[in-house]
């Protein structure tokens, strides 16, 4: 979306959140900042796109789900995934069966009437492979459906793919990871991946290239690629805090740089550091003074900007995630193992360098003794 002042009545928009995973957390701390430093950004969105677990944060938007009730489903989802060895493939783990319920806990009964029309959910036909966009719905328990369609990833949630209107789907990602109706459509695009999209980490990779996948723009970057391993193995709950809470601090920069907020939101001194979301706490509060008096006391603990610590880059949880992420680990192995020999090798030069001074101090001096015995 081009950056204007979204304050602006006459400019309907729509809101999108990208396939994500377990890094949904992000996109539950987009919303968070959204409730409480622009609601009203939320409640004016015409259409709320949805893909994959993206699905779930857009019902959640719509239906009215309470946001610490879904993050705390989130929290408990990972834990019991990271339990096993295999992780989401274990046998004894069933993500579906687990979404299914929290949704119909949490889903109030005239849900599908408030997501009839504004929510539209992005879905994958099994038939022939077309995106299918899912916006009406005549029962509860036909939007469960559809959104089980869009989070169902093949093998990785099951082997058979749930139903919706008698058709089978599978995870809308494939064909729509970042699901829009029509590329002129003003859309708020939200994910948890770095790439050319409005709210999204931002990080400093030494190459600024994007490439499209699944209808998304994703960023080339060690950091992404920690991401998409974090999307299906889940690493720590201090680690997936810390996501949730840069989703909620990049939301806030999205909307200052928008001018969303209003003239008098902050005050004159306040100003947003540019250090790639790498500060520690401590500096943000000196920077983001008037961010830091208007956010609700009860959530500042979660604006945090020092994420992605070095649990990201070095502590990954899963087995899994560690074979999946050795190809890419190797340059760096290899970097670290040639200086480890490089430094071993001087070493062995300084010590042959010692004991030829010795030589040389010594050797001169054994003719002179030689001739002094004679």
């Amino acid at each position: 979306m081009a950056v204007e002042d979204l304050r602006a009545p006459s400019t309907p928009f729509s809101l999108s959140f990208s396939g994500s995973g377990f890094l949904a957390l992000y996109q539950v701390g987009v919303v968070q900042s959204l409730l409480e430093l622009a609601p009203e950004l939320l409640k004016s969105a015409c259409k709320v796109y949805g893909s994959s677990a993206g699905s779930l944060i857009a019902a959640a938007v719509v239906c009215g789900i309470g946001l610490d009730d879904l993050k705390e489903f989130f929290f408990a989802l990972a834990a019991e995934v990271r339990k096993t060895i295999l992780g989401p493939l274990s046998p004894k783990c069933s993500l579906l069966a687990n979404i299914k319920a929290v949704l119909q806990r949490m889903l109030p009964e005239d849900s599908y009437q408030l997501a009839s029309g504004r929510l539209h959910i992005s879905l994958t036909r099994v038939a022939d492979g077309q995106n299918v966009m899912a916006s009406e719905f005549s029962s509860k328990e036909e939007l469960i459906q559809a959104l089980l369609c869009s989070c169902f990833l093949p093998i990785y949630c099951g082997f058979i793919p749930p139903s919706y209107r008698g058709v089978r789907y599978v995870d809308g990602g494939f064909t729509g990871l970042q699901p829009v109706s029509s590329l002129e459509e003003p859309v708020i695009t939200v994910s948890p991946f770095t790439g050319e999209l409005d709210i999204c980490p931002r990080d400093c990779p030494a190459i600024f290239f994007c490439f499209q996948i699944f209808n998304g723009s994703v960023q080339i970057s060690i950091e992404n690629l920690c991401r998409i391993s974090y999307a299906l193995f889940p690493p720590s709950t201090m680690v997936l805090n810390d996501i949730f809470s840069q989703g909620y601090q990049d939301t806030a920069l999205f909307l200052y740089r928008n001018n969303a907020f209003g003239f008098n939101y902050f005050d004159g001194n306040f100003r947003f550091g540019s250090t790639c979301g790498k500060n520690n706490s401590t500096q943000s509060k000196g920077t983001h003074p008037g961010l830091y008096r208007r956010i609700p006391e009860s959530l500042t603990p979660y604006f945090l900007p020092g994420l992605w610590k070095k649990e990201q880059m070095n502590g990954l949880q899963d087995p899994l995630a560690r074979i999946l992420l050795q190809p890419y680990r190797l340059p760096a192995l290899f970097r670290k193992g040639v200086k480890k020999v490089w430094g071993l090798l001087e070493g062995v030069t300084s010590l042959v360098q010692g004991l030829h001074k010795l030589l040389q101090t010594l050797v001169p001096g054994l003719p002179k003794r030689a001739v002094d015995r004679r």
